[in-house]
């Protein structure tokens, strides 16, 4: 009998580590990686800073309708330089001429055709005392007036026109006192005291 059960624990031997397998758990297994989604499957770009030298963007182009030119104007043609000046009647328009001649006093703000104050040969500007013609307007009379008489005129000048006696052209006459005096820079007046020649004696 005490061999049987030794023969059957010699037979339970092999056994026993299949039979402890059977009640141990098995290992745990590793979750698995979550799956990634595709943004953050995706590599990032390195980003890098733009150059700080590099030229700006454009601006629009802005197209601008053509303004009409306008004509330019013409300037007006300068008005006739106007002078006023005293003198003594010299000779009436009649036999002589049309013109009026006056023995003027020195007319310093006189310019010439360029427009020019010149200065005669002791230094003086303007227009020296001399006896010359005088054209008239058509509103100036005459009237009353007689050689010797002394008046003051204003007048005109144009250079451009074609007639001498139009070129100088007085436009307002008045008559002066008989008393007045006039400075003719030493030269002699129609009004001075004629000399008196003696009377020749009888050879």
């Amino acid at each position: 009998m005490h061999a049987a059960l030794r023969l059957a624990a010699l037979m339970t031997l092999p056994l026993l580590p299949l039979v402890a397998s059977c009640g141990e758990q098995p290992p745990a297994s590793k979750p698995a990686p979550a799956p990634t989604s595709p943004i953050e499957a995706a590599p990032v770009a390195p980003t890098t800073n733009a150059p700080s030298n590099a030229a700006p963007a454009a601006a629009p182009e802005v197209k601008l309708e053509a303004q009409p030119q306008a004509k330019p104007e013409t300037p007006a043609a300068p008005a006739n330089p106007t002078y006023s000046t005293r003198g003594e009647v010299v000779t009436l328009p009649g036999i002589e001429g049309d013109a009026l001649k006056l023995h003027h006093e020195r007319i310093p703000t006189f310019a010439n055709k360029s427009g020019t104050i010149g200065k005669d040969s002791q230094g003086k500007p303007g227009m020296k005392p001399m006896v010359m013609p005088f054209g008239k307007a058509p509103s100036v009379s005459y009237e009353g007036l007689k050689v010797g008489d002394k008046v003051s005129v204003v007048f005109e000048v144009n250079w451009a026109a074609e007639r001498p006696d139009q070129r100088i052209v007085i436009t307002k006459i008045d008559k002066l006192p008989a008393d007045t005096a006039l400075d003719f820079e030493g030269q002699p007046s129609i009004n001075d005291p004629k000399p008196t020649t003696p009377p020749k004696e009888p050879k």
